[in-house]
């Protein structure tokens, strides 16, 4: 039964993160988004507030470049489940690689989202705010799925289970 619930999880994540990629991709920036997750401000980021943030934006073929890896790494994701849904023998490998490299990614893209910003979230209460949200709100909301695979595969048990697939 579990690889049915998990598998269809990947799938569904991979989906939606599939969708999220593309807007992004699409221009469709991250920070309006989690200008909205700050319970403060005036609800909209201000023209001057937005000029600042795109000054200190990171490289547009960077943030290009990260979206790309975003959709990959979603498709990758729906491809993997849809192998543990079928009980192939290699989707624990390549669930537990997607896992680690996926944090890795999620863990640089923080890095070179607030790095040329970092002056900017320390003398603006709304940047610090929108921060705040990546690391608070977001990060583990992308993270979760990626930890729990890690935790979830390697135990004893599914490891045994899984050899048995053919």
């Amino acid at each position: 039964m579990w690889p049915t619930t998990i598998g269809a999880a990947c799938v569904i994540v991979g989906g939606l993160s599939l969708f999220g990629g593309c807007l992004s991709l699409g221009g469709m920036g991250e920070m309006e988004q989690l200008h909205t997750a700050i319970p403060f401000g005036e609800g909209e980021l201000s023209e001057e507030l937005r000029l600042k943030l795109q000054a200190t934006a990171p490289n547009r073929v960077v943030t290009n470049l990260f979206s790309i890896l975003n959709i990959f790494f979603a498709i990758a994701l729906a491809l993997f489940g849809i192998g543990l849904l079928q009980q192939n023998p290699n989707a624990r490998r390549r669930l537990l690689y997607w896992a680690s490299t996926y944090i890795a990614l999620m863990i640089g893209g923080v890095i070179i989202n607030w790095t040329p910003r970092w002056e900017l979230v320390q003398e603006n209460s709304e940047v610090q705010g929108m921060f705040l949200a990546q690391l608070l709100i977001s990060m583990p909301m992308y993270l979760i799925l990626p930890i729990f695979l890690l935790i979830f595969l390697n135990k004893k048990q599914i490891q045994s289970e899984m050899t048995t697939w053919r």
